[in-house]
């Protein structure tokens, strides 16, 4: 698994793990320290994008109802892919995907192409 995803896991695991804690008693300050230390991992993974690495496509770009019916396009293709449509001064996007790395991207790039042949791979947040 990626480095950035188990980072990421264990970060949740420790807020879990550090709020059942507070639940029933206060922390040490050991426990303390290292939620600061996760807290700021956090905040240096999001400020570089590393938790927001994930590459989508992006099928359409335009008016809200031809974004719409571009989406029941794609889930009529029943490919079981996540779309989602999203504004961006001045069209509005449909995106599709959470694929971790370009090849997952190119794959499903090929599998949709007949259907949306100006496809783009995207990476949102860079």
């Amino acid at each position: 698994m990626p480095k950035n995803f188990n980072v990421l896991a264990l970060i949740i695991f420790f807020f879990t793990a550090t709020f059942n804690q507070f639940a029933q008693s206060k922390l040490t300050s050991t426990e303390l320290s290292k939620v600061d230390e996760l807290i700021n991992k956090k905040h240096e993974l999001e400020s570089n994008y590393e938790l927001k690495s994930t590459y989508k496509i992006q099928i359409f770009s335009g008016a809200l109802e031809k974004a719409k019916e571009n989406q029941q396009t794609l889930e009529a293709m029943d490919l079981k892919l996540t779309s989602k449509i999203v504004y961006q001064t001045p069209n509005y996007k449909v995106w599709i995907g959470s694929f971790r790395n370009r090849i997952q991207a190119d794959r499903v790039k090929e599998l949709i192409r007949s259907e949306y042949p100006n496809a783009l791979i995207i990476k949102p947040g860079k």
